[in-house]
């Protein structure tokens, strides 16, 4: 089956509405906390994964930091959740892969 969805690995400034946005949305369902959900002075820094639904909705986003770590994953909806967190795992480790980055771990 192929996803209704599209994977896009941007820096911040590129896609920082959408990105806040699904943030936002995933602290009102109670799966981030609300500090993850604000800009904080590394987002311009850390590489971004924002998943799209085909008409171009947020549906999940997380980043890469520098040193290989994937943090403030999240996937909407639910029901998509494990499809979407592992396309934007992918798409990070494709561009940490690139860069030459040692082996990515998630953060909790």
């Amino acid at each position: 089956m192929q996803n209704a969805f599209t994977v896009h690995c941007i820096p911040w400034k590129a896609g920082a509405p959408l990105l806040q946005e699904i943030r936002v949305a995933a602290s009102e369902m109670g799966l981030m906390g609300k500090g993850d959900t604000l800009t904080d002075n590394l987002d311009n820094q850390y590489r971004h994964a924002l998943a799209l639904s085909k008409n171009g909705r947020a549906l999940g986003c997380a980043r890469l930091t520098p040193n290989g770590h994937i943090d403030r994953i999240v996937a909407l909806p639910l029901e998509q959740r494990a499809q979407i967190e592992t396309a934007l795992k992918e798409v990070l480790n494709d561009y940490a892969q690139q860069l030459r980055i040692a082996p990515i771990q998630q953060l909790n």
